[in-house]
């Protein structure tokens, strides 16, 4: 099954995932891999918000692999 629309959970805190979203979409502004990432899936046919929610998992992805495995932050 492909659902053609589908909504932003809303289970968890609202004020992390605003948060989360906010931080993502500065971070496709300011960094090449990021904002790559986001045109890619805007050119999948997701839109503006949607694409904002994957680089939002992408980015907590990173963000827990800095935590867990203890390595300094690379913006490139």
């Amino acid at each position: 099954f492909n659902a053609k629309t589908t909504r932003m959970s809303k289970r968890g805190s609202k004020l992390l995932r605003y948060a989360l979203i906010n931080a993502a979409w500065n971070v496709s502004l300011n960094n090449k891999t990021f904002n790559d990432y986001f045109m890619l899936k805007k050119s999948q046919g997701n839109n503006h918000y949607a694409a904002l929610g994957h680089v939002a998992h992408k980015l907590v992805r990173v963000i827990f692999k800095i935590l867990k495995d203890n390595v300094a932050f690379n913006l490139d």
